[in-house]
């Protein structure tokens, strides 16, 4: 599944592309740079629009389930990660992060596996998952 990426996403990309582009003085006949592959190798973590034409910000949690199946991982503040997927238009892949609010998505954003691993091993994570006491 394709993950298609925000026009905040495009105009962030490319401002970075800018400054990349200043300091560094390109070929005249090198071919057109991978924004998005760019930005995800040097912030580890890229926000996008959708994934596919059916998840997007405001989706209901079922709805993501339905679309895009069970996740690889869920943290124990019950964001969902889904890993092995690709920008569209570009070489950029990683980890798509599902971020919840009252149910809906609140967020979606592709990340490196250094990002996924240090999501999910956080200490917040990891304190949560922890079973203190029960009934």
């Amino acid at each position: 599944m394709n993950i298609v990426s925000s026009t905040s996403l495009r105009t962030a990309a490319l401002a970075a592309a800018l400054v990349l582009s200043s300091a560094i003085a390109p070929a005249k006949d090198a071919a057109p740079a991978d924004s998005t592959a760019q930005l995800l190798s040097t912030a580890g973590s890229v926000p996008v629009k959708a994934a596919g034409p059916y998840v997007q910000v405001g989706s209901y949690r079922i709805h993501v389930w339905a679309r895009l199946g069970h996740p690889s991982a869920v943290t124990s503040d019950g964001t969902w990660f889904y890993r092995n997927f690709k920008a569209e238009e570009s070489a950029a892949n990683g980890t798509l992060v599902v971020r919840f609010d009252r149910g809906q998505v609140s967020s979606l954003s592709l990340v490196t596996p250094a990002i996924e691993l240090a999501m999910l091993n956080s200490p917040i994570n990891a304190r949560g998952m922890t079973q203190i006491a029960s009934r």
